[in-house]
């Protein structure tokens, strides 16, 4: 794990929709083969479900690096999905998501 100081978080806004779908899809590519078919973050409906519930993201120069999906119920908090870029993982990225 490296250095996240360059890393911030925000939240997602709908504008980010596409750069979120986009980095779910790179992340979870290496998947398809093994399961024989796109999992299903890979074809969710990011323009509604950031609309429905919160994301937070994490970026690095003006780039979306990671991402977490959470949903408020009354008793928990469900994560839906967390994901790292590819070529963003290792870094403590999930991690830093996840705290």
């Amino acid at each position: 794990m490296t250095n996240n100081s360059s890393i911030r978080l925000r939240p997602a806004a709908p504008a980010d929709a596409a750069a979120i779908r986009d980095i779910v899809r790179a992340a979870y590519a290496k998947w398809v083969a093994v399961i024989g078919r796109e999992p299903l973050p890979m074809r969710a409906d990011y323009e509604k479900a950031v609309a429905e519930h919160p994301f937070d993201l994490a970026v690095e120069d003006d780039r979306i690096v990671g991402m977490i999906e959470t949903m408020l119920a009354e008793d928990h908090l469900w994560i839906e999905n967390v994901c790292v870029a590819p070529d963003a993982q290792g870094r403590g990225i999930g991690r830093l998501l996840l705290e």
